[in-house]
C-alpha cells in the first residue's frame, strides 16, 4: 500500500512538472530566472508619495526601459518576477481597452499576452478581471478567423465592432474595474516591495521603517523630505529645487492627502497655496503671480468643486473679476468683470442656474449693454486659443444678431427673436467654408442644408516634434542644450497614408492627434516609444511605424550628442 501511494506521488510530480514545462512553452512570458532577477531603483519619495495609475506607471516605466521592446521581451521579460510581469502585462490591456475596448486589443495584435495577462491578474488575487479577460478571450478565440481578416485592413474601416458587439459589451465591464485591479497591483507592490524595486541607493525597502527621510539630487543637495510612521507618510511633505529653494510642501495624514499644500517658483516666490477654511470647511486656494501678486483666490469642496467667492487679477494688481456661486445643485449669484485699466467690463446675474446678461461696456468705458438691452461681447480663453462671442440682447433675451469667432475666423452666426432663433444660422469650418445653413422660425428648423467642407478630401498628415526643458524635469529626465531635429519629416508625411473613412463620426474639420514620448538615441535613431494620447485606436500601429523609420539629428550636451527625448505628434485633418 504504501509503495502504491509512494509510486502515485512520484507520477503525480512527473505529471506537473511536465505540465508545468508545456504551460511555459505555451506562455513563454511567464517564464522567471530568479538568478537574473531585474529590480529597477526607484526614488524613496516617489514611491511612498504617489498612487493608483501614477504610482503604476512610476513602477513600470524603468521596467519598460529594461525590457526595451518587444523583440527583448521573452528574454528580458525572464528577469521579471511574477509580481512585476502583472503589472508590465496588465499594462498592455489597460491602454488598449481603455482606448478602444477589447476589440482593439487583439486587432492591433496583442493577443498573445492573454495567458500571461490572466496569470499576472490571478497571482496579484484578482480573480474578478482575470475572469473578465478569459471572457474576452473566448470570444477571440471563437471569431479568430474573422480577426485575422479584418487586420489585413484598417480597423475603422471595418465592422468588427459590430460583428463582435459581444466582446465589445465587456469593454463597459472592463471600465468599471480597472482601477481595483491597479490598486491591488499596488496593494501587492507595497506588500512585497522588494520583489518590485529597490530605493535610490540600491537598499531594500523597509515598509515599518519609523523617522525622517531624506532624497538627494546627483550633486548632493536635497531633493526630499518626509516623516514616515511605520512606512506610511504622516505630517509634511517637502520637495526642493536643485538650488535649494522649496519646490512643493504636501501635508500627509496616515498616508492620505489632506488637501493642504503649498508649490513654489523656482525663484522661491510662492506660487499656490491651499489651506482649509474653518468657518465653511471648504479648502482655499491662492494663486500667485511669479512676481508675488496673487492672481486668483476660489474655494472648492471635497468634490473640487467651485463654491462661494472667487477672485482673480491682472499680474498688476487690479481686480479682473469678482464673482460669487450661491447653492450647490444651481448656481446664483453674480459676476462682475474689470479691464485691466481699472474700467468695469461686465456684470452678469444668476438666477436657478440662468444667466442674465445686464451690463457691459468696452475698454474705454463706452457702455454698449445697458440693463439686459444692447450687445454684449465676451471672451473665452482655452489652451493658447481665444473664442469671442459677440451677442445682442433685449430685456436680457438674445435679440438680433449673435455671432461666434474662434481664433479669429467666424464660425457661427445666428439670428434671434425674443431669445429663440429666428431667421438664418450659419456655421462655418475651420477654414472659413460655409458648413451648415439652416432656417429658423420661432425655434423650430424649417430648413437645413449641409456642404461638404473640400469637393475632393484627402487625408493630410502632419508631424510635430516638441520638447520643453520643464517636460524632462518633471520626468525627472536629463535636459539637453539642444534637443533632436527631425531630418526626414516631409518625407514621413507624404509617404503616411490613411483612408478618409477615419473622419466617419467625427465633424470633417476635426484634426486626429495620436502622441508619443519618444527616446532617440545618440546615433538620431528612435528606441523607446511610450504612447501619451490618441484620438482613437485605429492608427496606432500605423503611427509607431512612421516614428520607427524617423531619422534625427541627435540631441546635443556640452557640445556631444546624447541620447534624448521628443513628444512626437502624427496630426490628420482632411485636404485638398
Amino acid at each position: 500500500m504504501k509503495r502504491t501511494i509512494t509510486i502515485s506521488i512520484i507520477i503525480m510530480n512527473l505529471l506537473n512538472l511536465f505540465s508545468c514545462k508545456a504551460q511555459n512553452e505555451n506562455d513563454p512570458y511567464w517564464d522567471f530566472n530568479e538568478t537574473k532577477h531585474f529590480r529597477p531603483e526607484l526614488n524613496k519619495g516617489e514611491f511612498f508619495k504617489l498612487s493608483g495609475f501614477d504610482f503604476g506607471w512610476f513602477v513600470l516605466e524603468p521596467i519598460s526601459k529594461f525590457v526595451k521592446d518587444k523583440e527583448h521581451e521573452i528574454e528580458r521579460g525572464k528577469s521579471l518576477s511574477y509580481g512585476q510581469k502583472a503589472l508590465y502585462y496588465w499594462w498592455y490591456l489597460d491602454a488598449q481597452v481603455t482606448n478602444g475596448g477589447f476589440v482593439q486589443f487583439y486587432y492591433n495584435g496583442y493577443g498573445p499576452y492573454v495567458p500571461t495577462i490572466i496569470k499576472g491578474l490571478e497571482h496579484i488575487g484578482d480573480t474578478e478581471m482575470a475572469n473578465l479577460v478569459k471572457k474576452a478571450d473566448k470570444i477571440y478565440q471563437k471569431n479568430k478567423k474573422l480577426m485575422d481578416k479584418a487586420q489585413e485592413s484598417d480597423l475603422f474601416g471595418s465592422d468588427l465592432y459590430d460583428r463582435l458587439d459581444k466582446m465589445s459589451l465587456l469593454d463597459d465591464d472592463y471600465y468599471e474595474m480597472n482601477e481595483k485591479t491597479m490598486s491591488l497591483i499596488e496593494a501587492y507592490i507595497r506588500k512585497k516591495p522588494n520583489e518590485i524595486c529597490l530605493d535610490e541607493d540600491g537598499e531594500e525597502f523597509d515598509m515599518n521603517f519609523s523617522g525622517l527621510c531624506k532624497t538627494f539630487y546627483d550633486n548632493k543637495t536635497i531633493k526630499e523630505e518626509f516623516q514616515l510612521r511605520k512606512g506610511v507618510i504622516n505630517g509634511q511633505f517637502k520637495s526642493f529645487y536643485e538650488n535649494r529653494k522649496p519646490k512643493e510642501i504636501v501635508q500627509y495624514s496616515k498616508g492620505q492627502k489632506t488637501g493642504e499644500l503649498k508649490e513654489y517658483y523656482g525663484n522661491g516666490q510662492l506660487r499656490k497655496e491651499v489651506t482649509r477654511n474653518s468657518t465653511n470647511g471648504l479648502n482655499e486656494l491662492k494663486y500667485f503671480f511669479e512676481n508675488g501678486q496673487q492672481s486668483r483666490l476660489e474655494y472648492r469642496d471635497q468634490e473640487d468643486k467651485k463654491y462661494v467667492d472667487y477672485k482673480e487679477w491682472y499680474e498688476n494688481g487690479q481686480l479682473k473679476e469678482h464673482s460669487t456661486n450661491i447653492g450647490k445643485t444651481k448656481r446664483n449669484g453674480y459676476r462682475i468683470e474689470y479691464w485691466a485699466n481699472g474700467n468695469k467690463k461686465i456684470e452678469v446675474d444668476f438666477k436657478e442656474g440662468r444667466a442674465f446678461w445686464k451690463n457691459y461696456w468696452n475698454e474705454d468705458g463706452r457702455q454698449t449693454l445697458i440693463d439686459g438691452t444692447g450687445l454684449c461681447i465676451t471672451e473665452w480663453n482655452s489652451f493658447k486659443s481665444v473664442t469671442t462671442y459677440e451677442t445682442e440682447y433685449k430685456n436680457y433675451l438674445k435679440h438680433g444678431k449673435s455671432r461666434t469667432i474662434r481664433e479669429g475666423n467666424v464660425s457661427l452666426e445666428q439670428e434671434f427673436k425674443e431669445g429663440k432663433e429666428d431667421g438664418i444660422t450659419r456655421s462655418y469650418y475651420n477654414n472659413g467654408n460655409l458648413k451648415e445653413e439652416t432656417l429658423y422660425r420661432k425655434g423650430e428648423v424649417v430648413s437645413k442644408k449641409e456642404f461638404p467642407i473640400f469637393e475632393n478630401p484627402v487625408v493630410v498628415t502632419s508631424i510635430i516634434c516638441e520638447m520643453e526643458d520643464e517636460w524632462l524635469i518633471n520626468r525627472e529626465l536629463e535636459i539637453a542644450d539642444s534637443y533632436p531635429i527631425i531630418l526626414n519629416k516631409d518625407v514621413l508625411e507624404n509617404d503616411f497614408k490613411a483612408d478618409i473613412s477615419v473622419f466617419d463620426g467625427y465633424p470633417q474639420d476635426h484634426e486626429l492627434s495620436y502622441s508619443y514620448f519618444v527616446e532617440i538615441d545618440k546615433d538620431g535613431k528612435p528606441v523607446n516609444l511610450d504612447f501619451l494620447f490618441a484620438d482613437n485606436g485605429f492608427l496606432t500601429t500605423a503611427v509607431e511605424s512612421s516614428i520607427k523609420k524617423m531619422k534625427f539629428n541627435p540631441a546635443q550636451k556640452n557640445g556631444e550628442s546624447i541620447n534624448s527625448y521628443l513628444i512626437i505628434k502624427h496630426k490628420l485633418k482632411l485636404g485638398e
